[in-house]
């Protein structure tokens, strides 16, 4: 049985290499996704870094099976991988 969750896609931004994609992000829920990127934009400093990610594009729902990707959801609240197409 599959489970609907929210996809964020994510970008890289490096001084002096551009942008290129960072993989994507699973969340239960789109109030999940919104705390995950609040918490994570409170994370880096005032002053850009040389390197980080960010959302790309609007988020989206996704049917998931995987079992051990569905505990982790629920565990930890997301799921970050880091290359690759959900």
């Amino acid at each position: 049985m599959s489970t609907p969750v929210v996809v964020q896609m994510w970008e890289e931004s490096e001084h002096g290499w551009g942008v290129r994609p960072d993989g994507y992000s699973l969340h239960p829920s789109n109030e999940a996704l919104t705390q995950y990127i609040k918490d994570y934009w409170d994370g880096l400093p005032d002053k850009a870094p040389d390197e980080y990610s960010r959302p790309n594009g609007s988020p989206f729902l996704k049917d998931i099976e995987d079992k051990a990707v569905l505990k982790k959801l629920k565990t930890d609240g997301f799921v970050r991988v880091w290359s690759g197409h959900p």
